[in-house]
């Protein structure tokens, strides 16, 4: 098998990244993705320089492509939040249903209209 050739350390921070955007364990990835829980590891400490195989395998599981697992990423563009737990908790927003994700958009709907609706009274002598 060859190994593939990846640029310093995206595999290793990328991995990590997806299989944490889909809240899976490094055990649920290995079987998902056919492989040892001890591979997935060596991966993502960067220990271990996967075969084109398994990052099919690996990318397949996850459902990304094999360019987004070993491409360097622009994180100049994510959002930064202050607060981490609260972010920690925006990205599980992936793993929730269509229903799921609506039913958090009307509860934050709701919020930002109360917040609105206070700043008016506020403005206006209320």
């Amino acid at each position: 098998m060859k190994a593939v050739k990846l640029k310093e350390d995206a595999l290793p921070k990328n991995l990590k990244l997806f299989r944490k955007k889909k809240n899976w364990s490094q055990t649920e990835l290995a079987k998902n993705a056919g492989t040892t829980l001890t591979h997935i590891n060596r991966l993502e400490t960067g220990k271990s320089n996967p075969s084109i195989e398994i990052v099919q395998k690996i990318a397949l599981a996850l459902e990304v492509s094999i360019d987004d697992l070993v491409s360097e990423r622009d994180n100049s563009k994510e959002v930064k939040f202050e607060n981490q737990a609260f972010f920690e908790k925006i990205k599980l927003l992936d793993t929730f249903s269509e229903e799921e994700r609506n039913a958090v958009n009307v509860v934050i709907d709701s919020i930002l209209t109360k917040k609105k609706m206070l700043n008016l009274l506020k403005e206006h002598g209320g």
